[in-house]
């Protein structure tokens, strides 16, 4: 199915156990995360082009229909600039106040401003990486073989147990209780850490060699050499450099041995009923934080 924009209202939770419902254009009154993506010009096509990239890496892709369009009427220029993708398949930008006609409903009224721009139909395809891959059966694990950096919400279990999504200073409990998602990650891993929720409700962790419950030892091991036998013969050079980039990244080291698998755990429709963790902002300071900047890809 080719990735679209879907431009409809999308509920999001506010303080005092509230919740709006946005429009597609308003100021959005939460966290700004998710997939981190751009759309830019390259020499080497000739329409603009959708950009993953981690740092000397970058791999491009046509962008959703209608995203380019509906970018240029919010304010940015030529359309051209990043863009996240929540866990919610929500589409968010940010556009420049002077540029922005809705700027009298947003929290502050100078720099960037979060803006819901529609939610994303179908899957963004990349060719080479899959982002959208097939979920483990139940009870069941894979080595997460969609993009291993910038992808997905970034969100952390504590010590105790609690979810919560993290940035700067600033720290913000879901809305929402999910016992069975962290029960999951805690069945894997025994330390604090983080959790990613990609586009599509997968979620993938990191899970040190150290650090494994003794009870999925067996479990980690068999799948991290089924996945290596699979791509190995089926010559996938794309998911092999990525999931090394990521033990290297992951490790004190710079050595894959000792660094951090990447593990699928599945999708959120697997956990609590499909709720989807949706972090609450308390702070109003946090507006005036994730306004300062813009990261422009040109």
């Amino acid at each position: 199915m080719t990735a679209s924009l879907n431009e409809v209202k999308t509920s999001v939770p506010i303080r005092d156990g509230q919740s709006v419902s946005l429009e597609p254009g308003k100021p959005w009154p939460s966290a700004y995360r998710g997939s981190e993506y751009s759309l830019v010009s390259d020499e080497d096509f000739n329409d603009i082009v959708l950009k993953w990239e981690q740092r000397d890496l970058t791999i491009y892709t046509e962008p959703p229909d209608g995203l380019r369009r509906a970018l240029v009427l919010l304010g940015k220029s030529g359309g051209y600039g990043s863009f996240r993708v929540t866990a919610g398949n929500e589409i968010l930008t940010k556009i420049k106040a002077e540029d922005y006609k809705h700027v009298d409903q947003a929290p502050v009224d100078s720099g960037w401003i979060p803006i819901y721009v529609g939610k994303l139909d179908g899957t963004i395809d990349f060719d080479e990486v899959d982002s959208d891959p097939r979920t483990p059966r139940t009870n069941k694990i894979k080595v997460w073989t969609g993009f291993p950096f910038n992808h997905g919400e970034r969100w952390s279990v504590g010590q105790d147990g609690s979810l919560f999504w993290k940035w700067r200073d600033y720290r913000f409990d879901s809305a929402f209780d999910h016992p069975e998602l962290v029960a999951e990650y805690q069945k894997y891993r025994g330390t604090a850490g983080r959790l990613y929720l990609t586009e599509n409700a997968h979620v993938w962790v990191n899970v040190p060699k150290n650090d494994i419950a003794p009870d999925e030892k067996h479990a980690i091991r068999q799948a991290i050499k089924k996945w290596k036998q699979n791509a190995e013969q089926n010559d996938d050079t794309a998911t092999l450099r990525l999931v090394n980039r990521r033990l290297v990244a992951t490790s004190q080291e710079d050595d894959p041995s000792t660094g951090h698998f990447p593990i699928h755990l599945g999708q959120l429709g697997n956990f609590d009923n499909g709720t989807i963790p949706r972090p609450v902002v308390d702070q109003s300071s946090y507006f005036e934080a994730v306004c300062e900047y813009e990261e422009v890809w040109e």
